[in-house]
């Protein structure tokens, strides 16, 4: 085995270990690399037509790209947190018609 083998070996290993207990499913991992490589791939295109929409879209397939990769995604988090804080305050109005 040579360095290039260990070194892929290792990042699988860590990718794996990241993965275990992430938030998002494989459904949303794999469709966040996609379209993150999309972006990107399309950003690459457009750097030196349009930079500033190239670096935001970098940014962007980036975001994307290392959340399927991780398998965790902040907002995803951020929301579901959220969401569990505000299940207590629920308040449900009716509106009833009454019709002879």
């Amino acid at each position: 085995m040579g360095i290039l083998d260990l070194t892929i070996d290792k990042v699988k290993e860590k990718i794996d270990e990241a993965c275990e207990h992430g938030q998002i499913s494989n459904s949303e991992r794999i469709l966040s690399v996609v379209a993150g490589g999309f972006i990107v791939g399309c950003a690459v295109k457009r750097v030196l037509k349009k930079p500033l929409t190239a670096v935001s879209c970098l940014t962007l397939g980036a975001a994307l790209v290392t959340r399927g990769i991780t398998g965790k995604c902040a907002v995803k988090g951020a929301v579901d947190a959220a969401n569990e804080s505000n299940e207590k305050d629920i308040t449900i109005i009716e509106h009833r018609h009454i019709v002879k």
